[in-house]
């Protein structure tokens, strides 16, 4: 897992460079503890499926770092859950 949020932590600072952030876990909201604005979250968004090979499906529930590496991982294993 961190090696994970290592990843995700590159690619959020390549999407997003201006953004301030300190202690990055599982819990750390993307909006509420980092500031992420709509178009960043979608950049974000976008490095992510480049830098994983995932596609997002429907509308996935994605609120902090942790929401991110779960689904990662759950679509690695071919188990994708949106609402």
């Amino acid at each position: 897992m961190q090696d994970m949020l290592r990843e995700l932590r590159v690619v959020l600072a390549s999407v997003a460079p201006e953004v301030r952030y300190g202690e990055f876990t599982e819990n750390t909201s993307l909006r509420d503890d980092i500031g992420l604005d709509s178009l960043q979250m979608m950049l974000f968004a976008v490095g992510v499926e480049d830098n994983f090979d995932i596609r997002f499906k429907g509308e996935p529930v994605i609120r902090t770092i942790g929401d991110i590496a779960e689904y990662i991982i759950n679509y690695r294993k071919g188990v994708v859950i949106s609402r």
